[in-house]
């Protein structure tokens, strides 16, 4: 009888658990949609929270109206380069696809420059002409192939708009995540119930991680390109905001802008006087050494990451959850990085607690 009892307990017990896991399955379908834009949230949120309490104590500003301040200034600096950006690429793409579609399609004529450098410049120009010859009897070899991978990219692009949308629902719940207060306590509580004493210390860690990347390396990477996006828009340089679009990816993933600030002065010499490129290149050169004055100061004392961890983690991001994943991508896989490590340097236990420490040592 007593046999009976403890198999119907335990029948009764799985019954309970599946149908707990069942349920707590059912809630994550129903809100995976909006999981990476709440995750985005919280990280410009935990990113934005030193501005915000600057500006309630330098301003007397109440919480609410510092969240609200933030959320518009974000969503000015994403809109309007979004905006340009898919602008320019949808009316290069339909250009192409006009041109191809009509079989007037032409590659742009070698810069006139190039044949007068020394020593090399004739070869140089001559191998670039005989290059564009046979790349665009290419094109039109293949143009029904092109046309069709043209039309893949456009409607990637279209895709690439549902990503920025996610990023602008995701400033907006930062805002009330701001306005709400400091969650570091609730935060702080759900990892000491997931991992035992010392939540509180993952969760520290965790924030001291994110404002870390979001500063030394998302940070560097937006300023210094809207410095370059400036100088390609006042430069006049042909499809500015794709080109920005380009140094963004470059520098998150940290290879830099370089390649393409280069591409654009040679457009530059080719296309303007030699006065106005070499102003415009002593501008870009500035844009360049930028790197090395921002990233000390935005930096500061912040926990260092490989460069082949964010490398990863942007590239990862991205592959797994779009343009969104660009962002996301490097923080997330930073903050598991650090933890491991402490974790590792701890011999796997968890000493953030004062006083089970205390209590080991004795």
């Amino acid at each position: 009888m007593k046999e009976k009892s403890v198999s119907q307990q335990t029948v009764d017990i799985a019954l309970r658990l599946s149908l707990l896991f069942g349920l707590l399955y059912w809630c994550f379908l129903i809100l995976s949609p909006f999981l990476m834009p709440v995750i985005w949230a919280l990280i410009i949120a935990v990113a934005a929270n030193p501005l915000q309490i600057f500006l309630e104590t330098k301003f007397r500003f109440k919480p609410s109206l510092a969240a609200t301040l933030i959320v518009v200034s974000l969503l000015s600096i994403i809109l309007v380069p979004a905006i340009l950006f898919f602008s320019s690429a949808t009316q290069v793409i339909i250009q192409w696809n006009k041109q191809f579609t009509a079989g007037t399609f032409t590659m742009p004529e070698v810069p006139a420059f190039i044949e007068k450098w020394p020593l090399i410049g004739d070869k140089l120009h001559e191998f670039l002409d005989n290059f564009n010859s046979n790349v665009e009897a290419l094109l039109i070899k293949y143009q029904s192939q092109i046309i069709d991978i043209a039309q893949r990219i456009l409607k990637t692009i279209l895709g690439t708009g549902l990503g920025v949308l996610e990023v602008i629902l995701s400033i907006v719940l930062s805002g009330i995540f701001l306005a709400i207060g400091d969650r570091k306590k609730f935060s702080g509580q759900l990892m000491d119930r997931i991992i035992g004493s010392g939540g509180h210390g993952y969760v520290d860690l965790s924030v001291q991680t994110i404002r870390s990347v979001v500063k030394g390396v998302l940070g560097v990477a937006v300023i210094q390109t809207l410095l370059a996006g400036i100088g390609f828009y006042l430069a006049g340089i042909p499809n500015a905001p794709i080109w920005t679009l380009i140094c963004l990816i470059l520098a998150i993933v940290q290879v830099g802008p370089g390649l393409v600030i280069i591409g654009c002065l040679f457009y530059l010499f080719d296309a303007e006087s030699t006065l106005f490129a070499s102003l415009w290149t002593a501008y870009f050169v500035g844009v360049l050494l930028s790197d090395n004055i921002l990233r000390p100061f935005l930096l500061g004392k912040g926990a260092s990451v490989p460069m082949v961890v964010i490398f990863l983690g942007v590239i990862g991001g991205f592959m797994l959850s779009g343009f969104i994943g660009l962002f996301i991508g490097a923080i997330i896989l930073s903050m598991g990085y650090k933890m491991f490590l402490f974790w590792m340097e701890n011999d796997g236990k968890v000493l953030f607690n004062s006083e089970e420490t205390n209590s080991h040592s004795e």
